[in-house]
């Protein structure tokens, strides 16, 4: 009997399954947010918004607008990208102390967001304008602009959700949302929610000078880059009125087609330049039929893959190669320039995909339209912060991380926040990486100043 209740008890006992006490007040995951906060001093953040958002509560409630924007701000910068996940800023004592006061519920973020007028979306822009016209520090920039729409599923009832292409989930109904960002710096300048019906071309030169409106004053376009969605001869005669470079797809139209046969059928005058072993290039001057002029006219021309050994292949062109047409202004580059040009452009795919991964941009979970458009431009202004953030404190070799890796190694990073005024601090880990980034992203706060 004693036997059996010595074995008992040594099958229960593991020197893994250790007591645990909750009196811990100090370690968090979320330490690293003092240097965002200073930051966001630094430029004057909380007054930005207190200056431009027209909408208040009542004079005893105890957060304002401006407070519960803010709120919502961090905790999509630090990955609470849900409402109900915002909770777990507010019951953080280091990020509460960090922020010197107490910090609004979820369901005070999303009844705040639910009373706001229909005039908070533009001031929602306005902020994000505020924002790029203090990170231009008054210098002339020309800048160019990538435009792309992409497509945001929806798993419920959503108000202003329709049925529309859809590449993975056939039939669904879902929002479109339609983007323009500046490239090299991935500023997003505007960004709005569509129904999933509408097709890239549908209020495009409108998005385009929305775009132009939220630029600062000092930034000029220089060039564009558009997709073959919105392949149109008005928004050609648009950007030529406005003198902007334009690399732009074309639609596989009949006279797109017509122009590679006439290209293939007279080699000795139009020789193919290889680029590589795969992708040829070519280029023709040429005149649709609603067109006023000729116009530039880049060919591409990719290998398909070879047949296996032994089977029958057709010698036919439509078998061998794909083409690929681009138009252009731009008289000063190669067409092999123009072909790498216009492949800079797919570097918005890349920033496309940070924006829902890392920022949710694909998240409507509020059945009301306004409600999700809202938030979407709450999750602009998040990304345009943390990424002015990223280029001018963190470390060089950090500026091109997706904000899922900076969170991974950075801003989730458990310490401790220990002491009180002058002799306040934070432990982190014995990690020398964190270290020399912690110690460059300090020197960094001391010397930047907006002006």
């Amino acid at each position: 009997m004693s036997l059996t209740l010595n074995l008992t008890k040594e099958k229960g006992f593991s020197k893994y399954i250790l007591p645990a006490t909750f009196d811990n007040f100090t370690v968090s995951n979320n330490v690293t947010f003092t240097y965002i906060q200073a930051f966001k001093e630094k430029i004057g953040f909380n007054k930005i918004l207190s200056s431009i958002l027209s909408f208040k509560k009542a004079p005893n409630a105890v957060f304002q607008p401006a407070e519960i924007i803010d709120f919502m701000i961090d905790s999509v910068i630090q990955g609470n990208t849900r409402f109900l996940h915002m909770d777990q800023l507010r019951y953080d004592n280091a990020y509460t102390e960090i922020k010197g006061h107490k910090v609004p519920s979820e369901k005070v973020c999303r009844d705040l967001i639910k009373a706001l007028p229909e005039s908070s979306l533009e001031e929602l822009r306005l902020i994000n304008k505020t924002l790029l016209s203090l990170q231009s520090k008054g210098t002339k920039r020309e800048v160019i602009m990538n435009f792309d729409d992409t497509v945001c599923t929806i798993f419920g009832e959503q108000e202003g959700a329709s049925v529309g292409y859809n590449p993975r989930y056939h039939g669904r109904p879902s929002f479109k949302e339609k983007i323009g960002i500046i490239a090299n710096t991935d500023e997003l300048v505007n960004v709005t929610l569509e129904e999933g019906k509408h097709h890239t071309n549908h209020g495009f030169l409108d998005f385009v000078k929305s775009c132009e409106e939220q630029l600062p004053e000092n930034w000029i376009i220089k060039r564009v880059r558009v997709d073959r969605g919105a392949f149109d001869y008005d928004n050609i005669l648009y950007f030529e009125s406005k003198g902007y470079e334009y690399v732009m797809k074309a639609k596989n139209q009949a006279w797109i087609r017509c122009f590679i046969d006439y290209v293939n059928q007279r080699e000795h005058l139009y020789p193919w330049t290889e680029i590589d072993k795969t992708f040829s290039v070519n280029e023709i001057y040429a005149k649709m039929p609603k067109w006023d002029k000729v116009r530039r006219i880049v060919i591409i021309r990719k290998k398909l893959p070879q047949p296996k050994t032994g089977q029958i292949c057709m010698d036919i062109d439509e078998f061998k190669y794909e083409y690929q047409a681009i138009v252009t202004n731009i008289e000063y580059m190669t067409p092999e320039e123009i072909f790498h040009e216009y492949n800079q452009r797919c570097d918005i795919e890349n920033k496309i995909d940070e924006l829902k991964e890392g920022f949710a941009f694909d998240q409507n979970s509020q059945r009301n339209k306004f409600c999700n458009e809202i938030f979407l431009l709450i999750k602009m202004i998040a990304y345009n912060l943390h990424n002015w953030f990223k280029r001018t404190i963190l470390p060089e070799f950090m500026r091109h991380h997706e904000i899922t890796t900076i969170r991974r190694i950075l801003y989730n990073v458990p310490g401790n926040l220990v002491g009180k005024g002058r002799y306040r601090h934070i432990r982190y880990p014995n990690n020398p990486f964190l270290k020399t980034v912690i110690t460059y992203i300090r020197k960094a706060l001391m010397v930047f100043c907006l002006t």
